[in-house]
């Protein structure tokens, strides 16, 4: 079965999508079956890093059940080492709008999909679209930037979506929502006592829930001097979590990643040598070592 990896952040400009792309990239050179899936509801673009700038078909084909399976919009990119995109949707009111049905539809067909590892894009932002599909997989990714507010931003991000999955555990659909709304939860065990308050046996539900939730930190242009800030991206997620994040690595400020947009093409491809490019590299490799991690573990007979 395939390895489903979801690539989130708290806001845009983080550069996400760019890492994204170039995972996939890089992943498959490794021998690696890649399927990049655009799930950024309201702000799809992975396509045009590729130089795809109209889609043949798209994640849209799919809700809308112009097609039967996902596997049938999938464009292979012969150009960038058989690298397969399910492109995203646009900003229609009607995709920005899914119903959780046809949400759990599209994760029932994800997890059909035939290749080694899926790459999802699951925009930015703390939207319920994006914080469902960031925890549906078996790896999470957070990028971030060292600027201030994408550290508040990421810190927000990685709280909802770790209270959301808890929630999920032992509340209904429609309660988590107004849950969320209502109550400030300032560390995990906050989650965990509500979670004791409303019935037996859900705190156990809600600890088996986040079991293993230790999402991989990707520090995305940082420049000289910015140490401290990184230190405060560790700190935040610390403070909620409790736990240190594994950081898959670092991508310095290059102006290769922005030529590289602006020629649509990955940067590991238009400049290899870049110092972004070997980042990105020795990022790719770190990702690889937790993916085989979660395949042994996925794959690993279970316990009676």
């Amino acid at each position: 079965m395939a390895i489903i990896i979801s690539v989130g952040s708290g806001k845009g400009g983080t550069g996400k999508s760019m890492v994204l792309a170039n995972m996939a990239v890089l992943l498959a050179k490794q021998g690696k079956k890649i399927c990049l899936v655009d799930l950024d509801v309201g702000g799809a673009n992975a396509h045009i890093l590729y130089g795809v700038l109209k889609p043949e078909a798209t994640l849209t084909d799919f809700l809308n059940r112009k097609v039967s399976s996902l596997q049938e919009v999938a464009q292979p990119l012969s150009s960038f080492h058989g690298v397969h995109l399910i492109a995203g949707t646009g900003d229609t009111l009607k995709t920005a709008n899914m119903p959780y049905q046809t949400k759990q539809r599209l994760l029932r067909n994800l997890a059909g999909l035939d290749y080694d590892i899926i790459l999802m894009d699951v925009g930015a932002g703390t939207g319920f679209h994006a914080l469902d599909f960031f925890m549906s997989s078996h790896l999470q990714v957070c990028v971030t930037t060292t600027d201030p507010t994408a550290i508040i931003d990421f810190y927000r991000f990685l709280k909802l979506a770790a209270v959301r999955k808890a929630l999920s555990a032992f509340l209904s659909h429609d309660v988590i929502s107004k849950t969320i709304a209502s109550e400030e939860f300032k560390s995990m065990e906050d989650v965990l006592e509500l979670a004791d308050r409303t019935r037996q046996g859900a705190r156990q539900k809600a600890e088996a829930a986040l079991a293993g939730f230790r999402p991989c930190l990707v520090i995305n242009q940082v420049r000289e001097g910015s140490a401290m800030n990184k230190l405060k991206v560790r700190h935040v997620a610390r403070q909620f979590l409790g736990v240190d994040l594994p950081e898959l690595g670092e991508v310095p400020w290059d102006e290769a990643v922005q030529e590289s947009v602006r020629s649509y093409m990955p940067v590991c491809e238009y400049a290899p040598e870049s110092p972004a490019s070997k980042a990105l590299k020795k990022i790719a490799g770190n990702l690889l070592t937790h993916i085989d991690k979660v395949t042994a573990q996925v794959n690993s007979p279970k316990a009676d």
